[in-house]
């Protein structure tokens, strides 16, 4: 009986990692684009460029903080929180982007889709527990 519990438990920490690994790729993705996205933006507009390349930076490494923290249930649940608060950031200079014109309309959506998809899969691996 005892090893097949701690067969469970090495399933569900596969599970868990490849979860984590994809999500947190997914991030550097998005990352990524909204890095190659502003690079276009007018001059004028350095400001927001600086808040979206750090904040979209910083839930990649809040992300990567919670997975090594994952051991202390808090400490985990704090990390997975600044990623999200830090991607709301993001979405939000997404979202002046586009209203503004800086940014098209479907990119902006596409994009914000991503973020809540990626923590939307990250609350229902936690609920699993």
């Amino acid at each position: 009986m005892k090893d097949i519990l701690e067969r469970k438990e090495k399933v569900k920490d596969i599970i868990d990692y490849e979860l984590f690994k994809f999500v947190f790729e997914t991030l550097v993705e998005i990352h990524d684009e909204i890095f190659e996205i502003s690079r276009g933006f007018p001059a004028d507009k350095l400001v927001l460029v600086k808040q979206l390349h750090n904040y979209s930076k910083l839930v990649c490494t809040e992300i990567a903080e919670a997975w090594k923290r994952r051991k202390n249930k808090d400490e985990f649940i704090k990390k997975l929180s600044d990623s999200a608060h830090a991607a709301s950031k993001t979405q939000i200079c997404l979202e002046y982007a586009s209203k503004y014109n800086i940014l098209d309309a479907t990119v902006f959506k596409r994009l914000d889709s991503k973020y809540e998809d990626m923590f939307e899969l990250l609350c229902l691996g936690i609920k699993e527990d």
